[in-house]
């Protein structure tokens, strides 16, 4: 599979990971006052990844296409 479709599941996957536990957080920080660092560390794992999954997956396809082009 070509790499702008790997970044787009691992985008999607990153979106919803970080918004179910963004709201899990939220919530949580709401009715008890405050979240494990657990919450916390998947919050930012996610926003990582749903960040940065797109703009690594663009470089990648720009590289195989240049490697492609010097190929023919």
């Amino acid at each position: 599979m070509r790499p702008i479709l790997w970044g787009t599941i691992w985008f999607v996957i990153g979106m919803i990971g970080w918004l179910v536990f963004s709201v899990i957080g939220g919530v949580g920080e709401g009715i008890a006052g405050g979240t494990s660092p657990t919450i916390h560390y998947l919050i930012y794992a996610f926003g990582t990844l749903f960040f940065f999954s797109l703009p690594i997956a663009i470089i990648a396809e720009i590289i195989c296409w240049i490697r492609k082009r010097k190929k023919k």
